[in-house]
């Protein structure tokens, strides 16, 4: 498979955020979000052709160096690899806490140890929306995390509507929710206090966050 970096950091968002992860990214992606940050691992050379056998070495090598037990799968895309399924089967015997990144419009169809999904719901400024499959969101659980990077009040909206949609078809199996900003566009202000106002939100235990990473280092900055 197309590996564009591996690396050890902490995780920038989500349920793990601030915890030291081992991250995998693969290169290519079935999207072309508009504020995407990681281009260089959706379009051009920046790879090289791993195995599944490399690749977990690589993984077992950082464990071995630092005990480091989670790992961070992302790309691009991920789940749109052949041989993905074998990568994950693999994680999982070796005994890894494996996170998986996915933007909406693959199916999330492995269920292994230790494995959860954080799925983003691309809002309409992603230039995405139309993309986004409400069966694949259906398909998240209590231990997955829901994800809605916002760049713009219609954005927020939609995140609310969506949230909505899937407290009714899931109320006792909603997934842990975070609403984050575009970088550089709705202030950190505007977002909590909208989501503080939203009963909907509220109800549903929706979470603020930032890119964690991108505060502790150069918002540009790769390998971290």
């Amino acid at each position: 498979m197309k590996v564009c970096e591996i690396f050890k950091s902490i995780e920038g968002e989500g349920i793990r955020m601030g915890q030291a992860a081992v991250f995998v990214r693969l290169h290519g992606c079935n999207l072309r979000c508009s504020y995407c940050d990681s281009m260089y691992a959706v379009e051009g050379p920046d790879f090289k052709q791993m195995s599944v056998g490399e690749v977990l070495a690589a993984v077992e090598m950082y464990r071995n160096e630092s005990g480091v037990k989670c790992v961070t799968l992302t790309g691009g895309e991920p789940l749109i690899h052949e041989g993905v399924g074998e990568l994950l089967t693999a994680f999982s015997d070796a005994g890894f806490e494996v996170n998986i990144e996915t933007n909406g419009t693959v199916p999330c169809k492995w269920q292994l140890p230790g494995l959860f999904y954080t799925m983003d719901w691309k809002c309409k400024s992603s230039g995405m929306s139309a993309r986004m499959k409400m069966e694949n969101i259906i398909s998240l659980g209590k231990n997955d995390v829901l994800k809605f990077v916002v760049g713009s009040v219609e954005d927020l909206q939609e995140a609310e509507g969506v949230v909505a949609r899937l407290s009714l078809t899931s109320p006792d199996n909603m997934p842990h929710i975070f609403i984050s900003p575009v970088w550089g566009e709705l202030t950190n202000e505007q977002i909590v206090n909208w989501m503080v106002g939203s009963k909907v939100m509220t109800q549903n235990n929706a979470r603020f966050q930032v890119q964690l990473h991108k505060i502790v280092w150069d918002p540009d900055m790769r390998g971290v």
